[in-house]
């Protein structure tokens, strides 16, 4: 039993280093897992539920910048606002958390390469049949849409069936 808790605990450091800081991009394959959780600036992963600084240094400067005090945490939510990409974030322990990273223009993708101007035939060719239609066509880990703690990858879709923006979320506990 100790030798599985040390492997599961030795394969989660090793998805955080690649994710965490900035490792580099190895597209996932199959069903969707953690490793969906995030999105590559010039090659580099930058991940859900990680340090904010490294992806805000990636993505520069120019951006709006808007903050409220959190209603979960101790200190302020953030939102970084750029041309076609936007970062929420949440204090914990003293960083500032990736939370949500919402994309809608062009120039972004998520890790399997679906971007706005997308179809549906291309979200589920990337991930697969396993999802459902909440106002968004939602992949989670369980595929549960009352599971609203799940982590999510959520494509907007307009009336034409083309993605208009991407929600990469992983709910505040």
């Amino acid at each position: 039993m100790n030798r599985l808790i040390a492997l599961m605990l030795t394969a989660a450091l090793a998805l955080c280093a690649a994710g965490c800081t900035g490792g580099e991009l190895t597209p996932p394959t199959g069903a969707f897992t953690v490793a969906d959780m995030g999105i590559a600036v010039d090659g580099k992963v930058y991940s859900i539920r990680s340090d904010s600084a490294p992806l805000i240094a990636a993505l520069g400067d120019d951006y709006e910048y808007s903050y409220s005090v959190s209603c979960v945490y101790d200190g302020d939510d953030k939102l970084y606002d750029y041309a076609g990409i936007s970062v929420s974030t949440v204090p914990v322990d003293g960083k500032d958390i990736i939370e949500m990273i919402t994309i809608d223009g062009a120039g972004y993708a998520t890790l399997r390469g679906v971007g706005i101007g997308a179809a549906l035939e291309d979200i589920v060719a990337a991930y697969g049949e396993d999802y459902f239609d909440d106002g968004y066509i939602t992949y989670t880990y369980d595929n549960d849409p009352a599971d609203y703690n799940a982590e999510r990858i959520q494509f907007e879709l307009d009336a034409q069936g083309v993605v208009t923006r991407i929600f990469i979320y992983s709910p505040s506990y």
